[in-house]
């Protein structure tokens, strides 16, 4: 089986990725220091730069086609809908289209543009969002600054494919989505349950793989930061203890593995 395919009981996740980019580790991490960095040899390039993969993934469960998230979309540009034809995935497959939140970088291919009209880059797919993010991005204050949420989110409710998830969402009965709130206040991430076997699409609650023994080291964009940290530390006990296969879309690609411990500490393992 190909590295960017994996099976967790009878659902089987597809890794996608919609490219890789370098931003500074100093305006990601702030508060990290070149001190710091020296337990983490290479993760820092020599101009002072973190690799980031916009990572999304599909899941076929129960006759259903599920994207989680859209990527960067084709402003950057990014390459997903490449990516999914590479990897035999129509587009007008995917019956479903689900979000961790609404961050500019998880909602970018939701809309195609036609001259001055639009229509879901998904024809076949209803949207769900959270309502915590949907609620917050909507507030004047905030929508006025979000400009991906008017190009790339409301046009899916003018379309009438948006719909919104609140609490824990079953998708089937082997995928669920379940609050885990801080990155936003709304964020969401997919759990997996089948044959006794269990999956986890983190979303944002993981930037980087070195976050699973930093689990104090904040990115800027963590909305409510200490929020954040007790659902990263929530979360990575859980799928340690859980033994889980794991998706999570920041990290380098193919994005799959466990996290798990040796020696004391917590290592992400690629699969």
């Amino acid at each position: 089986m190909a590295d960017y395919i994996v099976s967790v009981g009878n659902v089987e996740i597809i890794s996608l990725s919609d490219g890789i980019n370098e931003f500074p580790a100093a305006n990601i991490l702030p508060a990290v220091t070149e001190a710091d960095w020296q337990k983490y040899p290479g993760t820092v390039s020599a101009q002072g730069t973190l690799e980031t993969n916009f990572g999304c993934f599909v899941l076929r469960s129960q006759g259903q086609t599920i994207l989680v998230d859209t990527g960067i979309g084709p402003d950057i540009p990014g390459n997903l809908l490449d990516d999914l034809k590479s990897k035999g995935v129509d587009l007008g497959q995917i019956t479903l289209v689900v979000f961790t939140h609404l961050h500019p970088d998880h909602v970018g291919w939701n809309i195609t543009r036609e001259g001055e009209k639009t229509r879901p880059t998904f024809p076949n797919a209803h949207y769900r969002i959270p309502k915590g993010d949907w609620d917050h991005f909507r507030q004047p204050q905030v929508l006025e600054r979000a400009a991906h949420i008017q190009n790339r989110v409301m046009p899916l409710q003018e379309h009438g494919v948006l719909e919104v998830m609140e609490g824990e969402t079953a998708i089937t009965s082997e995928v669920t989505m379940v609050p885990t709130p801080g990155h936003t206040l709304g964020h969401m991430s997919a759990a997996i349950l089948s044959q006794g076997q269990r999956g986890f699409i983190l979303g944002d609650v993981l930037n980087f793989p070195f976050q699973a023994q930093e689990t104090a080291w904040e990115v800027v964009f963590d909305g409510d930061k200490a929020l954040a940290r007790q659902t990263r530390e929530a979360v990575l006990e859980r799928l340690e203890r859980e033994g889980s296969i794991v998706g999570a879309g920041h990290f380098l690609p193919p994005s799959l593995g466990r996290f798990v411990r040796t020696e004391g500490r917590r290592y992400w393992q690629g699969l």
